[in-house]
């Protein structure tokens, strides 16, 4: 069996990061906060716990992240039958996919890491091999970028994101943060998350997030996990990265800033965190493609093909 393995990747502001092979995931960043170091990003104390993790803790998830509608949709005029594991609905790619699998590194430095992991056609219902790299790596001014690229030998679905839980609190028991997403619009879903197929504006709605806003605490107890639209267009074709979202500590000592080259980000509270973590210890932002993307066609997203691979920025930002 594979076995675990680190890597950490820093660099001299005081920021240590570590990923891990399996599920590529991002299990911790120390950051330093007036001369303290702060942990940012929820995770297990063992490493093993990774391998039965039910909430997809700093992983890189997918083939297509978030959700698709009766884990069936439409390539090429011929319907895809995917593997369903949230009721009829697949989930982040299905079992045993890309959160769940173990990476290859292809190379690491002093501030960076490459891992790569392969799909064979069929897994979970997608067509055609499908091959996942994905690049971390933190700079000298506080930014952890993700750039993943995704290659197939068929017409295929693809849309992976990265999924840490953030906690930028000195103390995690504090699950106080304020949020700010810049976006005017979202995607109103039916009682399972799944899109009804609408794109709403959000002014004059409970998800208007334009100006900054406390989440996941007394004063806001209303859970989230929505996506909203930062454009109404495919942005993936371009490299250029767009201001997404602003999650601030409690001290205000803190800022995350998101922006990414996707046109759409689901922001996810935390509520169905279990043991050893509580109930909206930890806030996912995660830039991607509207849930049910693939059935939806007036949301903005794009196939995979073997001449046209998937290329996407993900950055998280600090300022202190």
């Amino acid at each position: 069996m594979t076995k675990i393995k680190a890597y950490d990747i820093t660099n001299h502001c005081g920021d240590t990061l570590t990923i891990i092979n399996f599920g590529a995931r991002l299990v911790s960043w120390h950051t330093e906060v007036n001369d303290e170091i702060r942990n940012i990003v929820l995770g297990y104390k063992a490493l093993e716990d990774y391998l039965t993790d039910q909430s997809y803790l700093g992983a890189i998830v997918g083939p297509f992240a978030n959700r698709i509608a009766g884990a069936r949709c439409n390539i090429s005029g011929k319907e895809i039958t995917l593997t369903p594991n949230e009721g009829e609905n697949q989930l982040h790619g299905g079992d045993n996919a890309l959160a769940h699998q173990f990476w290859l590194c292809e190379n690491h430095s002093a501030n960076s890491l490459t891992l790569t992991c392969e799909l064979k056609d069929g897994v979970n219902g997608y067509p055609g091999d499908i091959n996942v790299t994905v690049h971390y790596e933190i700079t000298e001014t506080n930014e952890l970028i993700i750039a993943m690229k995704v290659n197939t030998d068929k017409v295929t679905i693809a849309g992976p994101t990265a999924h840490p839980y953030f906690n930028l609190n000195k103390d995690h028991d504090s699950t106080q943060h304020s949020l700010q997403i810049f976006s005017e619009h979202y995607t109103p879903v039916n009682n399972v998350g799944i899109p009804v197929g609408e794109i709403r504006k959000v002014v004059g709605s409970e998800y208007d997030f334009q100006a900054s806003r406390l989440v996941s605490c007394k004063a806001n107890s209303k859970p989230l996990d929505n996506n909203f639209l930062t454009s109404l267009t495919d942005t993936t074709i371009v490299e250029d990265c767009n201001k997404q979202a602003t999650l601030i500590s409690d001290d205000k000592q803190l800022t995350l800033h998101a922006s990414s080259n996707y046109p759409a980000i689901q922001i996810y509270t935390g509520q169905h965190l279990q043991a050893p973590f509580v109930k909206h210890q930890g806030v996912c932002l995660e830039p991607q493609f509207c849930p049910d993307s693939p059935n939806q066609h007036n949301f903005p997203f794009h196939n995979t093909t073997p001449d046209n691979p998937l290329s996407t920025i993900i950055r998280y930002t600090l300022t202190k």
